[in-house]
């Protein structure tokens, strides 16, 4: 396969930054397709650690062109200061992706003070708002300073803020100049880089769980993390992509509000988020944590059309006396096995479980699947069982090296 999706199939934070790091030194682009600096991947690499927000996970490897989609939200601060640790990167910018301006992050902060969704306070969602009520500011603003000038005075006035669109441009003025030149077409970009023969990786934020339309709506991001929304936010057609790589943590976690159903409640939740570090890579809020749940990663997996599969913080698991699955849900009574649409529902439904045999031992070091314990092989099996896809990796810690591969992913078939 040449072009391949990686997404998180829970509610972020499964790892994405990892694999797609892993994976990008066999990718000669890597395309982010959504999502704006609310994101958090953590990439390490022999001594160092790199928190990625807007950049491409895959941005540390020279020979990679890392590509921010039409569907994202860009904040240029962010960008400017994530660019610095990678001055030989080639880094390029949709024209179409619009722009995160400060006066959005306080629509949004004001926001979150009555809707309590959970949000980063990023601006995310008042900028996706702009663009669905054609209003906002694309990229391609910046190629002309008077127009970006009058256009973001006009956008600030149209929400009763004061803005001073000239000293904000110019005081970024000398980055600007910089990104103009590397400001491209990117639908066209990919279209001539898929008939040349090129590998291409879409890397999303967030995960399936919090897609805007298949999601724990409300409490989703604005934008569709899911492979099905990959086309549309990048300018390609559906069927020219040809595998999916859906992540999936070994156990569940959730950052901010929502049903979460298999939240656990007890002092294991403290010892995982203390043993994994689970806070936030963007807010550094504790993250909630869960057993895993097989009926929205079912979920996750359909409206994905998920190929394959990358299990992480399978180390992590040996903090639990048992290893318990969610393998359905009860509400009122009735047995269901789908994800209900109402968030009144989700938030009343009783995980079913199953209880897998737990392990004790140290699994960092290991890196042949035959090597890991039995139970452990035991719950890779069950996940890929109950999922109908192939795993292709199980990492066992949070460096390159401390990944097993059982297939790899560009060299496999969708069959």
């Amino acid at each position: 396969m040449k072009r391949i999706a990686i997404v998180g199939l829970q509610w972020g934070d499964e790892g994405k930054g990892k694999m797609t790091d892993v994976l990008a030194k066999q990718a000669d682009l890597i395309v982010r397709y959504q999502g704006g600096d609310n994101a958090g991947h953590t990439v390490k690499f022999d001594t160092y650690t790199y928190d990625l927000h807007i950049l491409p996970s895959g941005v540390i490897h020279p020979h990679v062109i890392s590509i921010l989609g039409p569907g994202m939200v860009i904040n240029l601060e962010t960008l400017f200061n994530e660019k610095k640790p990678f001055p030989h990167a080639t880094i390029k910018v949709s024209n179409r992706a619009h722009l995160i301006l400060p006066f959005h992050k306080t629509l949004d902060a004001k926001k979150e003070e009555t809707q309590h969704i959970g949000t980063t306070k990023r601006g995310i969602g008042p900028t996706y708002s702009d663009k669905i009520n054609r209003q906002g500011l694309r990229v391609a603003s910046l190629l002309n300073k008077n127009r970006f000038i009058h256009e973001a005075n006009a956008l600030a006035a149209l929400h009763q803020i004061d803005f001073d669109a000239k000293a904000y441009y110019e005081l970024h003025e000398k980055e600007i100049i910089a990104l103009l030149p590397h400001i491209i077409d990117v639908s066209k970009h990919l279209d001539v880089a898929i008939k040349d023969g090129k590998t291409v990786m879409f890397e999303g934020a967030q995960g399936v769980m919090l897609d805007i339309s298949h999601g724990t709506y409300p409490y989703v991001t604005s934008s569709s993390p899911s492979v099905s929304g990959i086309p549309s936010q990048v300018g390609m057609a559906p069927w020219l992509l040809e595998g999916a790589l859906g992540i999936v943590k070994a156990y569940s976690t959730r950052v901010g509000e929502g049903p979460f159903p298999t939240e656990i409640h007890t002092e294991l939740a403290h010892q995982i988020r203390e043993v994994a570090h689970e806070y936030g890579v963007t807010t550094g809020r504790p993250r909630r944590i869960g057993y895993l749940d097989l009926i929205s990663l079912k979920h996750a997996v359909r409206v994905s059309g998920i190929t394959h599969l990358a299990i992480t913080l399978l180390d992590v698991i040996s903090e639990m006396d048992e290893i318990k699955v969610c393998k359905a849900y009860e509400l009122d009574g009735n047995i269901i096995d789908e994800v209900p649409a109402h968030i009144d529902d989700l938030s009343r439904v009783i995980p079913i479980y199953d209880s897998l045999p737990s392990f004790k031992e140290d699994i960092s070091k290991i890196t042949s699947y035959k090597d890991l314990p039995e139970p452990a092989k035991a719950y890779i099996s069950y996940i890929e069982k109950a999922l109908h896809a192939k795993i292709a990796y199980v990492s066992v810690g949070p460096k390159r090296e401390q990944t097993i591969q059982l297939e790899n992913i560009w060299e496999a078939s969708r069959d």
